[in-house]
């Protein structure tokens, strides 16, 4: 009785055997490199802040997910609102695989209306993940007489904001009011939301826009002196169900556009990204160690203490939220900075 048996052909075998070897070296070799290195999280924003405890929170978790298991530590960047730190990121950090950034979630949004002193392209970011949401939303005080959005067609609210427009204390009231025509009077120069809200206690504005984990604790909300009126996520928040986003009011798809552009940085959140030349095996090493990290019920446990919200998105649907918004239509931008005072860009 004959027996036959299948060949393979030498070649084949030596290139597979070759590309096997490749596969079970590479987590050799980067247990190698991280246990040499410590991984450096470039913080766009200054100690003590939300992006500051985030990233406190984050290093104490991270490295263990990370093969070799290396230490972790901060280096804040606040200048310029972040810009320093995503153009140290983009242009200058080491692209080793050792270094990322935890940058504002106005990066892309920044790029896609044309602020000045952008030297990045966030499209080539290799964006590891976020850690959550930072919604925010418009509150105004009960005794204003405003206490829903149909009633901003006929009475106004004076809203506080910073001097700067480009900033979301400014942006977004400023967007709903020339996209709806609702009565909102934006008065600017104040340091801060801090500063707007000590106007909100002496009745000097009637209301601001900030994150809703700050109302929650604030002495106002608590009081049950505020009143939501709309929010700035793409989705509801399970906290405020009965309160719309902005984006779901939107009559045709340019405002639906404009209003998932200008609501961006309220989706994105506390974002983390490495250089664009960082290798890309190492990339998906930091992914994955970061995915396994918002998992963890150590760190989970330890944002909850930090009164941080956690609703993580990966670096692929970060990436493909960062491409959404860098395709916004020219025109459409243009229409965006008309809105805000901007000009042309």
């Amino acid at each position: 009785m004959s027996r036959s048996t299948a060949s393979v052909p030498f070649g084949t075998l030596f290139l597979f055997s070759a590309s096997m070897l490749a596969a079970i070296a590479q987590p050799a070799q980067a247990q190698e490199f991280y246990k040499r290195n410590t991984v450096t999280i470039v913080v766009s924003a200054g100690a003590g802040g939300g992006y500051s405890i985030v990233a406190q929170v984050l290093s104490r978790h991270l490295g263990k997910k990370i093969p070799g298991e290396p230490n972790v530590i901060l280096q804040h960047m606040p200048a310029a609102g972040g810009l320093v730190a995503a153009n140290y990121l983009y242009n200058a950090a080491p692209a080793n695989g050792a270094t990322i950034g935890l940058l504002r979630n106005g990066t892309s949004f920044g790029q896609a209306i044309g602020v000045s002193g952008v030297k990045y392209d966030a499209t080539r970011f290799h964006w590891i993940g976020s850690s959550g949401p930072v919604i925010n939303v418009l509150a105004a005080r009960k005794d204003s007489g405003v206490t829903t959005l149909d009633r901003l067609m006929s009475k106004e609210l004076i809203i506080g904001a910073s001097a700067s427009k480009i900033d979301t204390l400014y942006i977004l009231p400023t967007i709903q009011a020339k996209v709806f025509g609702h009565r909102i009077k934006v008065v600017v120069g104040y340091k801060g939301s801090r500063d707007v809200m000590g106007a909100l206690d002496r009745k000097e504005v009637d209301g601001l826009v900030q994150p809703y984990s700050n109302w929650e604790r604030s002495h106002l909300h608590k009081q049950g002196a505020v009143g939501y009126l709309v929010q700035y996520g793409y989705t509801r928040m399970k906290g405020l169900p009965g309160v719309p986003t902005l984006v779901e009011l939107a009559r045709n798809d340019d405002e639906r556009r404009i209003l998932r552009l200008v609501s961006s940085p309220s989706v994105f959140g506390r974002n983390v990204a490495a250089p664009p030349k960082a290798p890309r095996e190492r990339v998906e090493i930091l992914r994955r160690a970061y995915e396994a990290t918002m998992k963890d019920p150590a760190f989970i446990a330890d944002m909850k203490k930090s009164n941080r919200l956690l609703e993580p998105m990966t670096g692929e649907e970060v990436q493909a939220l960062v491409n959404e918004i860098l395709a916004t239509p020219k025109a459409l931008i243009e229409r965006t900075r008309n809105y805000l005072g901007l000009g042309k860009a």
